[in-house]
């Protein structure tokens, strides 16, 4: 398979008709490859429009969600960036690629494991609970979730600086309409409907705010 045609065409078939224009995105997108990213048995879907497993409780972002919430994050280069179930670090490393100081968090080790390998170097990992954040390395300039939350976990707002910005797909699993929010300082706004995977299904609930 010509993967990198396959990533050629994700960009052109997916992300830019649906208004996702910025520069720096659209070729982080184009020259990082995913395939290393997914699964052995679904690397021929790694350019496709579909959330792909990657254990038995998580599914991946798809490409277009991957653009949307990134695009929303606004990155800057040097800002300090918190991904929340960071999976094997694809996300990560597109925020990386934007000049962001990626910090990538994940529950599963398996799957860190995986990303340690295939990260170039450019992501600081933990493995632990994703709702408590990371406190050590707080606060954050922006802070993405990789799934969907019924709401934002009271810790991660903790952790964001005061006019930081969180994005986020805010609904809860089985939801036939989802949301992509973002909040920065006071102010909440929905940005679009989507539809994704739970990001925190095995954990213990936490507390959770509006």
């Amino acid at each position: 398979m010509d993967f990198a045609l396959a990533r050629t065409n994700m960009v052109k078939s997916q992300v830019l008709p649906n208004h996702i224009f910025h520069d720096g995105l659209l070729d982080a997108m184009q020259n990082t490859a995913r395939e290393p990213f997914v699964l052995p048995s679904h690397q021929m879907f790694a350019y496709s429009d579909f959330a792909l497993p990657m254990s038995p409780l998580r599914r991946s972002l798809k490409p277009l969600q991957i653009a949307r919430l990134l695009d929303a994050l606004e990155i800057s280069p040097g800002q300090k960036i918190l991904l929340v179930g960071a999976g094997t670090g694809y996300e990560a490393l597109l925020a990386a690629r934007l000049g962001a100081q990626v910090f990538a968090l994940e529950s599963d080790a398996s799957l860190v494991a995986i990303g340690q390998t295939v990260d170039q170097g450019l992501l600081t990992w933990h493995v632990g609970p994703l709702a408590a954040g990371w406190a050590e390395e707080a606060p954050f300039d922006g802070i993405l979730l990789c799934g969907a939350v019924p709401a934002i976990p009271d810790p991660l707002l903790a952790q964001l600086q005061p006019q930081g910005t969180l994005v986020a797909i805010e609904g809860n699993d089985g939801d036939p309409v989802m949301a992509i929010v973002r909040l920065r300082g006071n102010k909440k706004e929905i940005l679009s409907e989507t539809i994704a995977f739970p990001l925190l299904a095995g954990e213990q609930d936490q507390p959770f705010v509006l």
